[in-house]
């Protein structure tokens, strides 16, 4: 504060020098660092600092009106902070000040000025030699754009010195305005007529200037992955492709202006441009408004930028052509990005607003590069940009840039229960996921994400490190050891990770997987007693873990009660469900179920059993009078469809049989698999018997198979598996095509029929022609399903 006084002549001295000196009592509000934010002389009866402070929403209205109530009752001696300066007699400031004054010292940065409120007017006070650059600019382009456009109201603006400008208050009669109007819509047409050109990326200034800053930044604290995106973006960019540049006044939001019947007064100049992209200033309103003031993720800012693109304006902006929207908008975001990067870069300490700016834009980049990446990709490189900054470590994680992370693999994150919330709510509202579900116990948190193209990402987040009831290493010290390699991922230690995974899989008397035993060489000359005990005498792990103080009395206790609770919570929450394939031999169902049990096993991570046609708890018919090994024997070597049997009491006991299989075994299926969390298979279900009881030497009407079916458990999810009859045989030569083309027919017939009398099971058939396209549907069903 006293810089800035100085600056206007007026300098303060928290102690009196001379017995003139004038004595100045003033109140101020805040920072949350402690920093004074807003202050004014202590005889103001009128809260004018709150000229700084834009009303946008029900939390910074309550706060004015708050202040307010404060001021009627004439409180604010008593509740806000005071102090006493004194000021030297014969002082000769630049600008006059008497009671009705009040400051705001400004925002942290390079660009820092502060901002004086007093004979009706705003004075801008630079205080860093950036700012003093920017203050003489928004003179110089105020003496340029007065009257230059109609129903747009600017500022008078008079330089009082290098360091300060004078600019009238603008905001007579007017009102701040939430969304953007046809009035905004018209200024910002009618700016980017003024000088308007058309340029070379290649000799377009501005960009070639932010890039070349841009490549040259180097603080850790900015998102690795978001640095890695824009430079895809750059390395991808035509340089000899025109973009179209004109007037831009570079900070168009809602707190910089006020709408005045159908005129826009608009003021803070200072970041004004003519080489900006085409509706820079429109996409910064509705971006800038979405994050900081209406808190929207970015699925939500992009329907509100499409939203309210419409009429004259999207036929003057973007011919009413959605890809040339997409194209500016893509320019907004690199231009911005590049810009801001540099500027915070710069900033000591990052406020919270930064977070979510940053945040926002990394996540609308993402559109612009789904040729270069995956969805699963991009949402894996903004998680670790989101965690960047906070306290975590990756554990067994592969060193290398994280997305790159195979398919089938999950990640382990351990951190603060508090960070792994913040983590989990960023995930829910990013706009490339579909639909998250959560499976929470007292120590982690397993995440199955369920991106929009089908894709699937788990992440467990660990906030304890725990084998059943037992704490066996101390989180925090994991993270303190931890440390952040070339790809931006904080991972950690070696050794803790050796340790980590000999406890997890000794004292879950398993053997460790042969692709860590490489790991544990890390620990190998180690004299810790822990990692003695490891290599030496595991026999007494155990009992080694259980006498450490994390274990002992109460908090083995403690431990014991989470995990009965955990393991109660897990049996009663996480069921399993049935799947059922079904097809005419050679429709591809095996080869479809290879993969969909491995992708449920990884991906899902649940158990998975393939049963062939029925539970199987009674044996086939022939079992009986051939004995198990030959009757199995017959019956792969045999092929379908080839039993005399022609009697309508033997086919009744035949059914009658493998009915009694059905009603019985789905008892046992579902509380030995089901109720413990599986995912059980079926290659081939009871819609044989309804469709081709031929197939099991059965001749019964349909009306009599399908009858029964009523009185099953119904499984979840049922596909039916079929292609072109010549496609079919190309692969198997078992079936007629007439049989193929019958059957066909009839399963189509048989699972529309079934679908419409069912809300609770799915079934769809599918035409298997490429496999990738067949998985990601069944995919994508069972994504759906958990929404």
């Amino acid at each position: 504060m006293e810089i800035i006084f100085k600056i206007i002549g007026h300098p303060l001295s928290i102690t009196q020098i001379n017995s003139t000196d004038k004595v100045m009592d003033v109140l101020y509000i805040k920072n949350p660092d402690g920093t004074p934010r807003w202050i004014w002389e202590k005889k103001l009866n009128n809260p004018l600092f709150l000229k700084f402070y834009s009303v946008s929403n029900y939390r910074s209205k309550i706060f004015a009106i708050s202040i307010q109530i404060v001021f009627y009752l004439k409180l604010q001696k008593l509740i806000f902070s005071k102090k006493r300066f004194f000021v030297p007699f014969e002082s000769t400031p630049l600008i006059r000040t008497e009671d009705n004054w009040a400051l705001f010292t400004g925002t942290a940065g390079p660009n820092k000025k502060a901002i004086l409120y007093a004979n009706s007017s705003f004075y801008k006070i630079a205080t860093t030699p950036s700012a003093q650059r920017l203050i003489q600019k928004e003179y110089e382009i105020l003496q340029e754009v007065d009257g230059l456009i109609q129903n747009l109201n600017t500022p008078q603006c008079t330089k009082i010195s290098n360091d300060i400008i004078q600019v009238t208050d603008v905001s007579k009669h007017g009102k701040r305005t939430k969304t953007i109007t046809t009035a905004h819509l018209k200024i910002l047409s009618a700016l980017s007529l003024v000088k308007s050109t058309t340029i070379a990326v290649h000799k377009w200034t501005l960009f070639n200037t932010l890039k070349n800053d841009f490549q040259c930044l180097n603080d850790a604290r900015i998102p690795v992955n978001m640095t890695r995106k824009i430079n895809l973006l750059l390395e991808k960019t035509n340089p000899d492709e025109t973009v179209m540049i004109s007037l831009s006044h570079g900070d168009f939001t809602p707190w910089n202006m006020y709408k005045v019947g159908e005129s826009i007064a608009l003021y803070d100049w200072e970041l004004a441009n003519f080489n900006r992209p085409k509706a820079f200033d429109y996409f910064h309103y509705i971006i800038q408004n979405g994050v900081l003031v209406e808190r929207k993720n970015w699925s939500e800012i992009y329907e509100s930028i499409k939203e309210n693109c419409s009429g004259e304006f999207a036929t003057t902006f973007f011919d009413n052509d959605i890809d040339l929207l997409n194209k500016y908008l893509k320019w907004y975001l690199m231009i911005n990005s590049m810009y801001y990067l540099k500027v915070y870069a710069s900033q000591a300490k990052w406020h919270i607003q930064i977070e979510w700016l940053l945040l926002a834009w990394n996540e609308g980049l993402n559109q612009f590069l789904t040729e270069e990446k995956t969805a699963r990709e991009l949402l894996i490189m903004d998680v670790f940009d989101c965690i960047q900054n906070r306290k975590y470590a990756a554990l067994k994680l592969h060193d290398g840039f994280p997305e790159t992370l195979n398919i089938n693999s999950d990640i382990d994150l351990i951190l603060a229960k508090k960070e792994g919330i913040a983590l989990t709510n960023f995930i829910k509202n990013h706009p490339l996921v579909l639909n998250i579900t959560t499976n929470k116990k007292s120590f982690m948190n397993s995440i199955l994400i369920f991106l929009k193209d089908g894709s699937l990402l788990a992440l467990d987040l660990i906030t304890q490190l725990k084998v059943r009831n037992l704490e066996i290493l101390d989180l925090n010290k994991i993270i303190v050891n931890s440390s952040r390699n070339l790809y931006g991922v904080s991972h950690a230690s070696n050794m803790d990770t050796a340790r980590y995974v000999a406890l997890f899989y000794m004292l879950n008397a398993s053997k460790i997987p042969e692709k860590y035993k490489p790991n544990q060489n890390h620990i190998i000359n180690s004299t810790e007693v822990l990692d003695v005990m490891i290599r030496t005498n595991p026999a007494n792990l155990l009992n080694f873990i259980k006498s450490n103080k994390q274990n002992s009395s109460f908090y083995f206790i403690k431990n014991t009660l989470l995990y009965v609770w955990d393991t109660i919570k897990n049996n009663s929450r996480n069921h399993g469900f049935i799947i059922t394939f079904s097809g005419v031999d050679g429709a591809g169902k095996s080869t479809v179920i290879e993969n969909i049990a491995l992708r449920i096993e990884k991906q899902l991570r649940k158990k998975v059993i393939v049963l062939r046609h029925r539970p199987s708890i009674l044996p086939i018919l022939s079992v009986w009078t051939k004995g198990k090994e030959k009757a199995h024997q017959d019956a792969i070597e045999s092929l379908p469809r080839l039993g005399k049997n022609n009697s309508l009491l033997s086919s009744l006991l035949r059914f009658s049989y493998y009915y009694t299989d059905y009603i019985l075994g789905q008892f046992v299926i579902y509380f030995k698999h089901i109720v413990r969390g599986h995912v059980v298979i079926y290659d081939r279900f009871y819609f044989d018997f309804i469709n081709d009881s031929r197939r099991s030497n059965i001749e019964l009407p349909k009306n009599i198979t399908l009858f029964c079916y009523r009185f099953l458990l119904k499984p979840k999810f049922n596909f039916f598996l079929f292609a072109d009859a010549d496609v079919i045989l190309k692969r198997k030569q078992e079936l007629s095509k007439i049989t193929i083309e019958k059957l066909t027919h009839d399963y189509h017939s048989l699972f529309e029929s079934l679908s419409s009398k069912s809300d609770f099971s799915i079934y769809q058939t599918i035409n298997n022609i490429e496999l990738e396209t067949t998985l990601n549907r069944i995919v994508g069903t069972l994504i759906q399903s958990k929404r």
